[in-house]
């Protein structure tokens, strides 16, 4: 009978692998499982040594309280503070807004809120927004010097005090005036304050509006103000200084007149008839008719000296070619010949300016004449 060890080892090796496990209702039968002592928060204390090691003769230390108590001892879960940023929600449209109330706006963030409050932001926006206004001046400042040439205007506006006073001594007193050239820097004329000769448009703006003011006198004298009235003669003074210069424009285009002088210039200079209308509505008014004629015969008369010798300074002041008798041809003869008939034209133009203005200034003040009688009643 032969003995196999290993047969039976692995007999009982399967036998054992066969069996179900027992199952162990009570743990504590089975003992601990940590072959330790469990560790624990607390020291374990020695009954020879004081718990504080500062503590050395036994004395008992009061510790502060925690000023600061943890989170679960001063919430408890179920209040926990919930921090939020509140968000601004969209109205629905089809609730009705009340009146005063803005318009909804969406929904914003509160990173975005928190976004527009940067400074670095608003100087941006800022930055921007001035961008923008500059390109919309400069849009608007292009489009209106195409039509009204603002930067040449304030040219004419440049006076003082003592080139009014200045200016209106020329042009009632022209004869005690010797020099009518006027002045340049580097090819440009010099502003009316430096240059008394220079054509200026403040003294006929403030003319024109004195004339309206002492017409609603006269007529109020006359027993016939009415703001009807002062508004035609308001309007009627502004009409015919507009057809005044298209006739001047039609004239130097269709005689080819080659001038210095600008349509501002022609306006400033036609401008001043409205001095010689206010000081013939003043006569009037102080001395009635007599005063009226006085008037007028001196104030036309000193306009159109005035006119005359200030336009012949600016047209006709053209300095003579000395011609040799080598050089002399054909050709220089022939420009000596249209020289001769332009400064004719000129001559002409300067007269047609000159003589109208008088007839201006009668047309202005003749049905604004105060009589006696009118005053007396």
């Amino acid at each position: 009978m032969n003995f196999n060890a290993q047969a039976g080892a692995d007999g009982r090796a399967q036998r054992s692998l066969s069996k179900k496990p027992k199952r162990v209702s009570d743990v504590n039968a089975i003992g601990s499982t940590i072959p330790y002592q469990q560790m624990t928060s607390q020291v374990p204390g020695n009954q020879y040594m004081p718990n504080d090691p500062n503590d050395i003769y036994g004395q008992q230390q009061y510790l502060p309280q925690q000023q600061f108590p943890s989170q679960q001892q001063q919430f408890p879960p179920q209040q926990q503070p919930n921090y939020y940023i509140p968000q601004p929600q969209p109205m629905p449209n089809n609730v009705p807004r009340q009146p005063g109330q803005p318009p909804s706006l969406p929904a914003m963030g509160g990173a975005q809120f928190a976004m527009f409050q940067q400074p670095i932001v608003q100087d941006m926006a800022m930055q921007y927004g001035q961008k923008l206004a500059d390109h919309g001046k400069e849009i608007v400042h292009s489009h209106i010097e195409k039509y009204l040439p603002i930067s040449k205007l304030k040219y004419y506006f440049a006076v003082d005090n003592s080139y009014v006073v200045n200016k209106l001594k020329i042009i009632f007193f022209p004869f005690l005036q010797k020099d009518w050239g006027t002045k340049y820097d580097h090819d440009n004329p010099v502003q009316p304050r430096y240059d008394i000769n220079a054509p200026d448009l403040y003294i006929p703006s403030m003319s024109y509006i004195t004339y309206v003011v002492l017409a609603g006198i006269a007529l109020g004298m006359q027993q016939r103000f009415s703001s009807e009235q002062l508004g035609i003669q308001a309007s009627s003074a502004l009409a015919f200084s507009i057809s005044e210069m298209i006739i001047y424009t039609i004239t130097l285009y269709m005689q080819n007149i080659t001038t210095s002088l600008s349509m501002l210039d022609l306006l400033a200079l036609s401008g001043y008839k409205y001095a010689a209308v206010v000081v013939t509505l003043a006569g009037t008014i102080l001395l009635k008719r007599m005063g009226y004629y006085i008037a007028l015969l001196f104030s036309s008369a000193m306009l159109a000296l005035f006119l005359l010798r200030t336009m012949k300074a600016k047209m006709l002041s053209v300095p003579d070619q000395t011609q040799s008798s080598v050089g002399y041809d054909a050709y220089q003869q022939q420009q000596q010949n249209d020289g001769n008939v332009g400064r004719k034209r000129k001559l002409y133009f300067m007269f047609l300016v000159t003589g109208l203005q008088p007839l201006l200034v009668f047309w202005f003040t003749s049905h604004l004449i105060v009589t006696e009688s009118v005053a007396g009643a």
